[in-house]
């Protein structure tokens, strides 16, 4: 048992040593204790240190920061930026810069607001500053940051909106920030055992969990929870105790400010507890670290399946041509018209529904019918209204939030009534006896949501009737401009 305890010591004091290895020649890692830090405000982006690696770059995980740091275009584009961050790397113990760089040695997490450090930016070449990090526009939980820790347990920062790096100075400011070569003292209780020494099989388990809060569809938020990195080992130790144990040690939640030159005092009570079978040791240790991860793209954060239109405008219509060149007609300007629609959403760029349309069809001619006036020209209406409904197909081009336009095609059927002919204000005897008949149309749009549920938009719309009359046989066309709403559900 003395051993184990003995090895479980030296274990935790090479690990705490480790950061002696560490080159830091570069002036990230170098403080004036006599400059006093400038408060920094201003948004973060300005002057990208590292361009490639920032969060608007689309670096949103450890996979895809890894991809950026050893993608040759990145070391194409940034020539003079990846030089600066690869020299970094080298200086922080990775012998072979970002070749060596691996996702465990990536953590995501936050840097508490009023960390003091160096901050890096690019203005020609790399520079550093010394800030209390205050930025703009960053989250409640703090600045977002990578922190890349080399092999030794030397480690920098580099911040998501920016690229940029930066390194702690003061920890009381910025707790999980700071980044100083620390010593850890461990120790531990000595379990009072008897029997004499013997092998036995210790069985070491360690897992490291992350746990995601994402973006649910159903619910506000959702959690996802994977394995990261997990220690499956057997070891033989000798052991004192007489009989085989299961050796645990007290559950224990602390967090500690670590400054420079601080000794770090660690002191472990171990328990054991007899078993029978197996004659095996076991030591499982589980942590989990929780971040938050939501998309900035909200395009697909709607869905609604059902939209209602309702439009309303002025139409102008065609006017017939006569074959005899006695008789005139003329266009009698714009009327009315609206238009009322329900449609099935099946995705973002497609829908199809139905919709029923209030359009009157007239025109002016000088046909000299019963009882008109001489010289003068009538008012003969088609359709006043003409209801055309009709089965229609959208395509539309745009998210469900903000601007998106859209073409609509459109076949149905339409009935009339009011068909009738006014002269000089009196209605004629003689009507055109307009009939329903057949229609099509084709539609083009822009609208604007606001919301999920609720936009606006603006239409043209060019309308064909295929109507027979007792005096002809109409095809005219309509041309309604229209404005209007639209609500979804």
């Amino acid at each position: 048992m003395r051993l184990l305890l003995l090895a479980f010591l030296l274990w935790l004091t090479g690990s705490a040593f480790a950061q002696t290895a560490c080159q830091r020649k570069s002036t990230l890692f170098q403080f004036d204790q006599h400059t006093k830090p400038r408060v920094f405000t201003e948004k973060l982006g300005n002057h990208p240190q590292f361009p490639f690696l920032q969060y608007e770059k689309g670096i949103t995980t450890r996979a895809l920061f890894i991809k950026a740091a050893k993608d040759p275009e990145s070391r194409k584009n940034y020539k003079k930026e990846f030089r600066v961050f690869d020299e970094l790397l080298k200086e922080t113990g990775f012998t072979r810069g970002y070749k060596d760089l691996k996702a465990e040695n990536v953590e995501n997490l936050f840097i508490n607001p009023g960390t003091i450090g160096n901050l890096g930016f690019f203005n020609k070449e790399s520079n550093y500053i010394y800030v209390r990090l205050n930025p703009a526009g960053e989250g409640e939980d703090g600045v977002g940051a990578w922190k890349i820790t080399g092999p030794a347990g030397c480690s920098f920062y580099v911040l998501h909106t920016c690229g940029n790096a930066f390194f702690a100075n003061d920890p009381n400011q910025g707790g999980p920030g700071c980044c100083r070569d620390i010593t850890f003292k461990a120790q531990t209780d000595t379990l009072q055992t008897s029997g004499a020494p013997r092998q036995r099989p210790l069985h070491i388990q360690i897992h490291f969990y992350q746990a995601m809060l994402v973006d649910g569809k159903k619910q506000e938020y959702d959690t996802v929870v994977r394995l990261m990195r997990s220690i499956d080992t057997l070891t033989m130790i000798k052991d004192s105790t007489a009989k085989p144990s299961k050796i645990y040690g007290k559950e224990e939640i602390d967090q500690q400010v670590l400054c420079k030159d601080t000794v770090f005092f660690l002191k472990l009570q171990l328990t054991a507890d007899c078993l029978s079978k197996p004659d095996t040791l076991n030591y499982v240790m589980n942590d989990t670290s929780w971040i938050k991860r939501f998309e900035n793209n909200k395009k697909d954060e709607c869905h609604k399946k059902w939209e209602v239109a309702v439009d309303g405008g002025a139409s102008f219509n065609s006017i017939p041509r006569f074959d005899n060149t006695t008789e005139h007609a003329r266009t009698n300007g714009a009327q009315i018209a609206c238009e009322l629609a329900i449609s099935r959403i099946f995705n973002h760029w497609f829908q199809a529904g139905i919709s029923a349309s209030y359009i009157s069809l007239t025109y002016q001619d000088d046909i000299a019918y019963a009882g008109s006036a001489p010289n003068t020209y009538n008012t003969v209406y088609v359709g006043k209204p003409m209801i055309p409904l009709q089965l229609f197909g959208k395509a539309t081009i745009g998210g469900p939030l903000g601007w998106q336009s859209n073409i609509s095609l459109s076949a149905g059927y339409s009935f009339v009534r009011g068909d009738k002919i006014v002269d000089s204000g009196n209605t004629l005897e003689t009507k055109p006896g307009t009939k329903g008949g057949l229609t099509a149309g084709f539609k083009m749009g822009v609208a604007y949501f606001f919301t999920c549920k609720f936009g606006v938009a603006g239409s043209f719309d060019g309308q064909y009737f295929n109507n027979k009359a007792s005096a002809m046989n109409y095809h005219l066309f309509a041309l309604p401009i229209t404005i209007g709403l639209r609500f979804r559900f």
